[in-house]
Order: C-alpha cells, then sequence, then structure tokens
C-alpha cells in the first residue's frame, strides 16, 4: 500500500471532515491537547445538527456546546474525570455524566453491544505519519487508540510537533478518514501577553504569567485559550494539580510522611492533584534505588528520576525496565522531549495501565492518590465538595488503589491535607454528608497521610480506624472527632 498518496487524499479542511458527522451521532472527543480546529468546525454546525451526544474525559477546550441554549443540537456527557470547563453546566444540571472508569471504557463496546452506545465518529490529535505511515498520539495516548479502532469515523489534527513514544502509542494512515492540516504555533512571549491581557481580571492575569513560565512555549499556545476565559481560582486549581504552584508547608510535611512509606524496588502510581503531584519534586523517591513506575500519569520531577536512573525498573514484575505511562501530561517541557523516541518509557493504552489484574500483577506496588475528604470508618471520598457536588470525578483511582491493595508487597496510600476552606473545616470527618460520592469503600482502604502523620487501616476494625485517623486529624478537630466517634462506635 502506497500510504503517502492515500495521505495526501484524506487531506480535507476542518468544515469538510465534520461534514461526517450526522444527527443522532455520538461524538468522542479527545483531549492533550484537544483537536479544536475540528471541535470549533463542528460546532459551528449547530443549526444543522440534533441530538449529538459528546464523549470525552475532562473536557479541556468548550467551542459554545458547554453554554445554555446548545442543548437540541449537542449534549455533552464528560466521563471518567468532570474538570473545570464542564463543571458549571453540571452544577447546573445542563449536561449529563457518565462515571465508567478506565478498565470498562472499551469492555462494552467490545462485549455488550447494547449496553453501550457506539462510538460514531471520533476527533483525535495526531502526529504527522514516520516512514511507514504510522502517526503518534504524542504525549498522551490514553484510550485514543482503542476507540479510535471501534469508531464509524476517525477524523484526525495533524500536529507537527507531537512526540513519538514507545508502547501502544500509534494508529496508521489506512486508519484514519479524513485529516486536517494544523499545527498549533508556539507563543512567543509577545503573543502570550497579548492573550494574558484578555484575561477576566489583573489578578487573573498574574496567576496566568506565573503558571505560564513553567511550560513549553508550544504547551502555552495550548492551554492559554483554554485559560484566559477562567477566574484566578480556576488557573491556579489548574496549576496546583500539575504541582506547578510553590509548595507549601503542609505539602512538604505530607511529603516527609510519605517518604518514609516508600521503599527500594517499590513500583510507583501518582495520581494527578493535589497533595500527590509534588511529591516526586518534594524529594520523597530521591533516596530510593530500583524504583519502578507504572502509572496513569506523570508529575513534575518523574521523568528526572527516569533520567537519573533511579526510576530504572529493574526489579519490576512486569514490563521490567520500562517507565509506563498512558499519558505524561503532568510532566514539564523538559520530561515530555527526554520521552521522545526513548525505549526506557513507553504509552500504553489506559485499559491496560489503569487495570486491577494489571496493576494488582506487580508485585509492591504503591499508588499513591488523593481525598477530598475520609470518614471515621476508612471511606474515602475524592469526587465531590458540599455532598453530593461533582467536582472532579474517579479518574484512575479505583482501579489503581484496588490493584495496589492486590498487589503482593502493595500499599495504597491516600494523601489528604488535614483542613479546607482556609483550616475552617476538617478532611477526616466523623460520617461524609449526605450524598457524598465513596470513591473507595472503606473495605479496600488501606494508608492515609496528612501533614499530622500516618493512618494504617487495612485489617482494622472501625475503633480502631478512627483512632488512627483522629490522630493525623488537625489538632483543632481531634477533639469534635473523638466525640463522634464515641456517639458511633461506642455503648
Amino acid at each position: 500500500m502506497d500510504w503517502h498518496k492515500a495521505y495526501k487524499d484524506k487531506i480535507v479542511s476542518a468544515e469538510e471532515a465534520v461534514t461526517a458527522v450526522r444527527s443522532g451521532d455520538v461524538v468522542v472527543i479527545t483531549r492533550h491537547p484537544p483537536p479544536r480546529i475540528l471541535m470549533n468546525a463542528l460546532a459551528a454546525r449547530k443549526d444543522d445538527l440534533r441530538d449529538v451526544r459528546i464523549r470525552g474525559i475532562s473536557p479541556a477546550f468548550d467551542p459554545g456546546w458547554f453554554q445554555p441554549g446548545w442543548e437540541e443540537s449537542f449534549s455533552p456527557v464528560p466521563e471518567i474525570f468532570l474538570g473545570p470547563v464542564a463543571r458549571p453546566a453540571l452544577d447546573e444540571r445542563r449536561i449529563d455524566y457518565s462515571p465508567v472508569i478506565f478498565s470498562l471504557q472499551i469492555k462494552p463496546l467490545d462485549e455488550r453491544p447494547g449496553d453501550a452506545r457506539k462510538v460514531d465518529v471520533i476527533l483525535v490529535t495526531i502526529s504527522a505519519p514516520d516512514r511507514n505511515g504510522f502517526c503518534s498520539f504524542g504525549s498522551d495516548l490514553w484510550a485514543k487508540r482503542e476507540l479510535a479502532k471501534r469508531a464509524g469515523t476517525v477524523l484526525a489534527q495533524v500536529d507537527e510537533t507531537f512526540i513519538r513514544t514507545y508502547g501502544t502509542n500509534y494508529i496508521h494512515v489506512s486508519e484514519i478518514d479524513c485529516l486536517v492540516e494544523h499545527t498549533l504555533p508556539a507563543l512567543s512571549p509577545e503573543e502570550a501577553e497579548s492573550v494574558i491581557q484578555k484575561a477576566v481580571d489583573e489578578e487573573a492575569r498574574v496567576e496566568l504569567r506565573r503558571l505560564l513560565a513553567n511550560l513549553s512555549p508550544q504547551r502555552q499556545a495550548e492551554v492559554l485559550p483554554m485559560l484566559v476565559v477562567r477566574p484566578a481560582d480556576q488557573i491556579r486549581e489548574f496549576g496546583r494539580a500539575r504541582g506547578l504552584a510553590e509548595p507549601s508547608e503542609d505539602l512538604k510535611a505530607i511529603a516527609a510522611n510519605l517518604s518514609e512509606l516508600v521503599r527500594d524496588g517499590d513500583t510507583i502510581q501518582i495520581g494527578i492533584g493535589t497533595p500527590s503531584a509534588y511529591m516526586p519534586q518534594l524529594g520523597v523517591f530521591d533516596h530510593r534505588k530500583d524504583l519502578g513506575w507504572h502509572s496513569e500519569m506523570g508529575a513534575v520531577g518523574v521523568v528526572h528520576l527516569v533520567e537519573k536512573g533511579v526510576i530504572n525498573g529493574s526489579r519490576k514484575t512486569i514490563n521490567r525496565g520500562k517507565a509506563v505511562f498512558t499519558g505524561l501530561d503532568g510532566c514539564d517541557a523538559d520530561e515530555i522531549a527526554y520521552a521522545a523516541d526513548n525505549p526506557l518509557i513507553e504509552l500504553r493504552d489506559a485499559s491496560y495501565v489503569v487495570s486491577i489484574p494489571t496493576v494488582a500483577g506487580h508485585q509492591n506496588m504503591v499508588s499513591i492518590n488523593n481525598a477530598l475528604s475520609v470518614d471515621l470508618s476508612g471511606q474515602i471520598n475524592s469526587e465531590t465538595v458540599f455532598g453530593a457536588r461533582l467536582y472532579n470525578g474517579t479518574g484512575g483511582q479505583p482501579e489503581l488503589h484496588i490493584g495496589a491493595v492486590l498487589s503482593k508487597g502493595g500499599r495504597a496510600i491516600t494523601l489528604v491535607r488535614s483542613t479546607a476552606v482556609g483550616g475552617a473545616v476538617s478532611r477526616i470527618v466523623a460520617q461524609h454528608e449526605e450524598g457524598a460520592v465513596i470513591t473507595i469503600p472503606r473495605t479496600f482502604a488501606d494508608i492515609v497521610v496528612t501533614e499530622y502523620g500516618v493512618a494504617r487501616l487495612l485489617g482494622k476494625s472501625i475503633r480502631e480506624r478512627a483512632r488512627e485517623l483522629i490522630a493525623i486529624a488537625h489538632p483543632d478537630f481531634r477533639s469534635d472527632l473523638k466525640g463522634a466517634a464515641e456517639r458511633l462506635y461506642y455503648p
């Protein structure tokens, strides 16, 4: 097959490509980065389309369909992880949410076609083809390859800046229906500042400048249009989730407590968000030897540890010698450049990486994730605030946590700051509020870490768990928590 000719024949404009979408279709839109040109072209068909269902994880860009008045044309249904772009629409109950997990994102399409709507069209960003006609999904794979194989039509935006990695991070030109060539241009400092001036207020402009100082020009071009329309608190949230803000003293204390739980030869997973995203740069792993890496995402400092040989995978029981990710989101620009064409680093499909059997198959697997609140029985909530308000979603936490608990020698560690709202609220609670979602049931609760210490819950009674958790709560709340424990669990 002459893929060169096929490639040229498939090049169209974005407007022509999205004519493949019909009313009633299910359209999957990927991110990291989102295919903006295709998304804008699809949104421009608002008056022509009806009941188009938009699926995707943590939407990073809104071409319009999260706004009031678009409901007849497009029905966005974020899945797995909500994110700040979709959160206001869900708060107002204008959109739906799908609490699927990575392991089951593909399974219904293959095994239970009656239980899941098919994927009619997928919109995705890819690299230019290599000499054999294979394109890369860049620095973030997730479920892009698997969903593309199952989609009726594949529409791809080609970005020549995309890196290539080892693993399963590829798609052939023959598997793509339409190609739209559009490389996101890097921003000059002057261009970036011009966009920053459009921010909602001076506080947001200050936060944008601070954030962009840590990103490559290409990454700036990707995230700036998404962030410039947001208030300062959401910009800070974006930076904190990726470990790009200055770590506070409580994060340093959590890192010190966590470092005592990591052993030489462990295989590590770290989730996005605070506190976990800060752990590599705070030196938690620097003093260890022969660490392995198996994680859905990266964090600032992780790939540098691969480069230094601290993470070398020499004791891994699966994919020995390889640092395995499904996406490098969370790593800095230098780390992503180091991962390009580097056989030490592999990007594999999410259904494999974030899978309980895969995770549990590693000996000494250590999952490190975050919580919004933990109750005295060990129930872990990482999804909702103020009762039932969905803040983000599960991500890969349930599978990675449970897999680590089941791993021989494994540990599932939950990091949580002791307080929220400037110290006014305890995150260690007697009972969760009505409507709160339990991400990790108490049956799988293992180790909880705050800035005040370590609580070991696995195998312990509820009374024992309550004592452990009260001991690591903020001192201002321990007396009330002790009284609540006595009312709840004692005669």
